[in-house]
């Protein structure tokens, strides 16, 4: 199989070539074509072996995707391509990873969490400007000790992909990509900048990032599924009673909250209708399914009272317990009886 020529955007490292930071291989790279890709992801969430903090990189033709996942389970995803890095709904990633069978590798790696955060933020967020001069160790860290800088630091050499914790301007800790077990950390940097004996000096790429605090968690395609399926049975059973009314209701709250919900756009509008799935946290998105939920059935009982508690709770009955364990029933205005 012929490798793929796409390089990372802002460098001349092919995505192909990238080799990110790991503790244990649970899959060394292999083509995706031999692999069951649900039953890799199904294993680490059931077997016990497998609940482990970890990424799954899959290297596509023109692009190479990244699924994060926490004791297990599969919790966020993102994407390195020639034209740049992106936060990725995980549905999406799924798709386009299916969409590549014949074309694409496929390695899954251990990682502690701090790495996955690190890995995350540099897809996440934009780097920052401070200048950096990677052509030595010395130039690239003195303007960082003069300001004093904290932050996250990624430095790649020859496609080996390292991650240094800054603080104060200071190497505080990292996470490298091939470093022997007795080789220190100050002396490892310094091969990144120096090659093999003998060759050629590699090109080392700097960005500099702010950093993430915790790992953030992006509500997974099955809540998604499962609020887009109870907005519209709420908006249906509505219908139902105000017939020619209702619906357009339901549509005229959610694009009002759109703009304080961002959420809201990919759920709603007529059943079936195809919308992105959303990038964020499951909190946010049962939030914002709430709030539509208490303005539409508020609305409606301004002219016909008690109408919400029935249609709620045939609305939700299907989905009630996956609801009530995102606090859903607690934060709106009305007991439903089961």
């Amino acid at each position: 199989m012929r490798a793929s020529s796409a390089v990372l955007i802002d460098t001349s490292i092919r995505l192909w070539d990238l080799d990110f930071p790991k503790a244990e291989a649970l899959l060394a790279r292999t083509r995706a074509a031999y692999l069951h890709l649900d039953n890799l992801i199904a294993h680490s969430k059931r077997d016990r072996d497998g609940k482990v903090d970890a990424y799954l990189a899959v290297y596509l033709p023109d692009e190479l995707v990244l699924l994060f996942f926490i004791d297990g389970d599969l919790v966020n995803a993102a994407m390195l391509t020639p034209i740049g890095r992106f936060q990725v709904a995980i549905g999406e990633a799924m798709r386009r990873i299916r969409a590549e069978p014949e074309r694409a590798e496929i390695a899954f790696h251990t990682a502690p969490l701090e790495q996955l955060t690190a890995m995350y933020a540099t897809c996440a967020q934009a780097p920052l400007d401070l200048g950096l001069n990677a052509s030595s160790p010395e130039s690239l860290f003195r303007p960082l000790l003069d300001r004093k800088w904290t932050g996250l630091l990624e430095l790649i050499s020859d496609g080996r992909v390292n991650y240094l914790l800054v603080r104060d301007g200071r190497f505080s800790s990292g996470l490298f990509a091939g470093r022997r077990d007795d080789e220190a950390p100050t002396a490892y940097v310094g091969r990144l900048f120096a090659g093999a004996s003998g060759g050629a000096r590699p090109r080392v790429t700097a960005k500099a990032f702010p950093g993430l605090a915790a790992f953030p968690l992006q509500a997974p395609p099955a809540m998604v599924a499962m609020f887009r399926r109870f907005v519209w049975d709420l908006t249906e059973l509505a219908e139902g009673e105000m017939p020619g009314d209702a619906g357009k209701r339901a549509e005229r709250v959610r694009m009002r909250l759109v703009a304080t919900h961002e959420v809201l756009k990919a759920v709603g509008g007529r059943r079936g209708s195809e919308a992105a799935d959303p990038i964020a946290e499951p909190s946010a998105l049962a939030v914002g399914i709430i709030a539509w939920t208490r303005d539409f059935l508020e609305e409606l009982e301004i002219g016909h009272p008690q109408i919400a508690p029935r249609l709620l709770r045939e609305a939700a009955r299907e989905h009630r317990f996956a609801l009530s364990a995102v606090g859903f029933f607690d934060q709106l205005p009305w007991q439903i009886q089961w």
